[in-house]
């Protein structure tokens, strides 16, 4: 399985459980990384891809109630918050899952939510809604990226896997986005040496910290044929400005992500399972 980062800095987990010593390559989540990462390799590195589906299904974990909409399956709605659990660990390695299993509901706004909601009520023939909550996500974009709540009363920086979440659930749709050339220039800045996307930016839109599973997987996902076709459209799209061999290159130097690897603890851990 792909770890979550080179991110040298401490786990931000540690401020969840008071024993958590694992850098963030030594981190590994069922979901959302390697679920997604799953999807965005299974067409061009159909082996790697297996190799990490059959890792997540060994560990034999309940769904997320969330991520698993973009591979086409119902999600409950209302969107409850999220909890993580520790599912395996060693001196060297932990196995992650984040559920969104908790007893109050996920309100705010948080453009990855909203995404999330117009993905199921896709699937539940609910266009006018999905539509709606795609333009709403839409409202919050500037030059630098999206204002929603985890810029603006968290952090202040923005978040880029949104961004591409964005970009896919509007493609999924078929929603032509307004600044849609603009929010994929802007995704593509974050590209890092590695080939891998930058998981946040600053609040003068400049590339932050190291690539992420999670925000890389998901901009390969904008460009896959297959996912998007999973969704009733609602209009036609428009069509991508990235070129197709820039897109064929990415996925390659994407690669380089999931490669890097520490098999030695996980990998034989789902085999025992």
């Amino acid at each position: 399985m792909i770890y979550e980062s080179d991110d040298p800095g401490q786990h931000w987990l540690k401020s969840e459980f008071s024993n958590f010593t694992w850098n963030y390559n030594q981190t590994f989540w069922l979901y959302s990384d390697n679920l997604f990462a799953y999807l965005a390799l299974r067409h061009d590195y159909p082996l790697i891809a297996n190799q990490i589906i059959q890792s997540i299904q060994a560990y034999d974990q309940p769904t997320s109630n969330l991520f698993e909409v973009l591979l086409g399956q119902r999600i409950p709605l209302p969107l409850r918050n999220p909890q993580d659990y520790i599912v395996a660990n060693d001196a060297e390695h932990v196995v992650m899952i984040r559920r969104h299993n908790a007893s109050t509901v996920a309100l705010g706004k948080y453009v990855d939510f909203w995404m999330y909601e117009a993905l199921e009520r896709c699937l539940d023939g609910d266009l006018a809604t999905a539509s709606f909550l795609v333009h709403e996500a839409e409202r919050l974009w500037r030059e630098e990226g999206l204002w929603d709540w985890s810029f603006t009363i968290h952090d202040h920086m923005f978040s880029n896997q949104k961004l591409a979440l964005l970009l896919f659930t509007a493609r999924a749709l078929g929603i032509g986005l307004e600044n849609e050339r603009e929010m994929e220039s802007q995704l593509w800045s974050m590209q890092t040496e590695d080939g891998g996307i930058a998981s946040l930016s600053d609040a003068n839109g400049i590339k932050a910290g190291s690539a992420n599973a999670e925000t890389t997987a998901l901009t390969i996902l904008v460009y896959d044929d297959a996912s998007l076709a999973r969704f009733p459209k609602t209009q036609i799209s428009s069509e991508s400005s990235v070129p197709i061999l820039m897109i064929a290159v990415f996925i390659v130097l994407a690669i380089c992500l999931a490669v890097r690897k520490r098999p030695s603890y996980v990998d034989r851990k789902a085999d025992e399972m």
